[in-house]
């Protein structure tokens, strides 16, 4: 994962191991005892916790956060800037970048838009298919009971002409008399 995503990818893991056990976490009371939960539970994870894990990372993505937090810390910056004296081409430099900061953002998340809408339609593109795959499957079940509802009246229909017609059906099992 290190070769795929880079170095961030050990952030990710533990701010996802963290996230996980977060009410386990809060329940210590001190640092010491943080660290030994640390150090001696999540070694020992199960596969399956471990696999959750990886796919928390895999679907993390913290640039985008990272870039809200730069732009919240470039407002703050920019209000204790306020409170002190400036020059105009100093504001003006600093507003520019804050500008810059917020188009790019604003890009990022149109992008995120784009992508997120176009799985929604390719999502309700499968729903529809599936509605209509399922309705088809119900009209063939129904001709199927009416069928095999149809097939088995007419086999209580034959069993009763069967029995009208001849009594008991001979026993095919024994031989046929001979004439001694």
């Amino acid at each position: 994962m290190i070769f795929l995503q880079g170095s961030e990818v050990i952030f990710k893991v533990a701010l996802s191991l963290l996230g996980s056990h977060k009410p386990l976490i809060l329940q210590h009371e001190n640092l010491e005892t943080i660290v030994d939960f640390i150090k001696n539970t999540l070694p020992n994870l199960g596969l399956v916790q471990m696999e959750k894990t990886i796919n928390q990372v895999f679907e993390m993505d913290i640039s985008k956060q990272l870039q809200a937090y730069e732009v919240e810390y470039h407002v703050l910056q920019e209000e204790l800037i306020d409170s002190s004296p400036l020059s105009d081409n100093q504001r003006m430099d600093k507003l520019e970048k804050t500008n810059s900061s917020l188009r790019k953002q604003n890009l990022d998340l149109l992008e995120q838009l784009q992508v997120a809408n176009g799985r929604i339609q390719s999502l309700e593109a499968t729903v529809e298919k599936l509605l209509t795959s399922e309705s088809k499957l119900k009209q063939a079940a129904l001709a199927l009971e009416l069928e095999r509802s149809a097939l088995l009246h007419t086999v209580e229909e034959l069993r009763r002409q069967a029995a009208e017609l001849g009594g008991p059906r001979p026993d095919r099992t024994q031989p046929p008399p001979t004439g001694d």
